[in-house]
């Protein structure tokens, strides 16, 4: 596979891990709120970004619903 390098992205799976902890919040925040109605699918949308733009930077489709230790971008147990 070709590898790919985006200008100011050096190492785009450690950039969208530390993005996680944002991810996990938009999470929670959605548990707050009604399902479905239009304040609850705003956090979704934005996870679905989060989503896309972790996939086409990492080309992992799963990148986020992984936890990290079983994620590719984590070396194995030892």
């Amino acid at each position: 596979m070709v590898k790919v390098n985006y200008i100011g992205i050096t190492n785009p799976k450690e950039a969208f891990a530390n993005l996680r902890p944002m991810r996990d919040q938009l999470i929670q925040l959605q548990g707050r709120l009604r399902p479905f109605g239009a304040d609850y699918l705003i956090p979704d949308v934005v996870m679905k970004a989060l989503d896309t733009a972790a996939y086409h930077f990492t080309s992992e489709p799963d990148f986020f619903s992984m936890k990290p230790e079983q994620s590719r971008s984590s070396p194995p147990d030892a």
